[in-house]
This record gives structure tokens, sequence and C-alpha cells, in this order.
């Protein structure tokens, strides 16, 4: 997999398309979520928050699901112990 520059929703992207495989029904449930996802994140351009409100799911498991898939590129830090923190500051305020 080739490392992308394009960005959506803020986030930068590691993946541009994500293909399903055509038999999903054997795969267990939370694949089948993480795929739907990944799904409606890349291909139809939804936001986390649309992805959230639409499958009732928190916002912070759509961001992780992303992560874990590898559709996003992840730019926290791992420090001793495990705990990360973030290597950009977040925007805040009236964007």
């Amino acid at each position: 997999m080739s490392e992308t520059t394009e960005t959506h929703a803020g986030f930068h992207l590691r993946q541009t398309r994500v293909e399903l495989p055509l038999d999903n029904g054997s795969l267990d449930p939370k694949t089948q979520l993480d795929l739907l996802i990944c799904h409606l994140f890349i291909n139809q351009e939804l936001t986390i928050s649309d992805i959230a409100c639409a499958l009732n799911e928190d916002p912070w498991l759509v961001i992780l699901a992303l992560l874990e898939k590898g559709i996003l590129k992840d730019r926290r830090q791992r420090l001793r112990g495990g705990t990360f923190i973030s290597t950009e500051p977040r925007k805040m305020g009236n964007a």
C-alpha cells in the first residue's frame, strides 16, 4: 500500500479506495462493521459524525476502526507505558 497525501474531513488518508468482499456474510460482526465504516468514509465520503450518527456508534469508535483498518494515518506517538500523545495540535475556534 502506498502512502497518499490526500485528506478527507481533516484526516490524512493512507488509502483512497475500499473494496468490500463479495462474501461479506462470512465475516464476523465487528469486521463487517469496520468495513462498512471504511466504505462510508472513503467511498461515500461521509464524515465521521455522519457515520457515527447513522450507525448509532461513538465517533471515537469510528475513528478507531479507520485507524485499525489502515485508512487513516495515525498522527499519535506512543510513549512508554503505551500512552499516546498527539503530534499535531488540534484546530480550535471558529474556522
